[in-house]
């Protein structure tokens, strides 16, 4: 195989790898959206009172 031809393959191949590294850098460095528990304050259910119909 010619020598150019080896420098080369191993070029593209060191980019592609070090193009995933970064991608994947810079997702866990970005920071994350966490889920916060909200309470919800529900409104008390009555028993329905007939007595004024």
């Amino acid at each position: 195989m010619d020598t150019h031809l080896l420098m080369i393959g191993v070029a593209v191949m060191a980019g592609l790898i070090g193009i995933a590294a970064s991608r994947d850098l810079l997702r866990r460095l970005r920071p994350q959206p966490r889920l916060v528990p909200v309470r919800i304050a529900r409104p008390v259910r009555r028993s329905r009172d007939h007595s004024n119909m």
